[in-house]
């Protein structure tokens, strides 16, 4: 029953991100069970990211790795309310002082604003995040494969 839950709070969340008024009209962003081998790589070996925009809402997938150096390392992050799927592996998330942990398949919602800082506590982990307002003026257009991450230590990015 969890499982179709969260299938069906997906479909919820696409179908209003692409709605007909959206943008780019009415469109197929991705499969979630093919969508890793869509993402760019952002700190090769341990970070890959793609993106997409709505009229009103971004939608991002976050794959981390971990490699020999670990994972990269992070920073505090603000920006507009996000909703979070977890689709593999285990999180833990500092938000505010709290600390949660989630695994595969949990849904969390950070209010606005909220600092925030994520560490994988598995090899990867893979993230669904719906951001509203949309993330452009940050990632840019979705064609941008080097967007700014506003999470990531400028040192770690190459």
């Amino acid at each position: 029953m969890k499982h179709k839950l969260v299938w069906v709070f997906i479909a919820l969340l696409l179908s209003v991100s692409s709605s007909a008024n959206a943008k780019d009209g009415v469109r197929k962003l991705f499969n979630i069970n093919t969508v890793n081998d869509e993402l760019n790589p952002i700190i090769p070996g341990q970070l890959y990211f793609k993106f997409w925009h709505g009229e009103e809402i971004s939608v991002g997938v976050f794959r981390m790795v971990r490699n020999e150096q670990g994972h990269f390392p992070g920073k505090v992050n603000r920006h507009g309310e996000e909703v979070a799927l977890l689709t593999e592996g285990r999180i833990e998330m500092s938000i505010e002082g709290k600390t949660y942990t989630f695994g595969k398949d949990e849904i969390l919602i950070i209010p606005p604003f909220m600092p925030h800082t994520g560490v994988c506590l598995t090899d990867v982990c893979t993230l669904l995040s719906w951001f509203t307002p949309d993330r452009e003026s940050e990632w840019g257009a979705e064609n941008n494969d080097k967007p700014e991450l506003s999470f990531i230590k400028q040192d770690s990015a190459e």
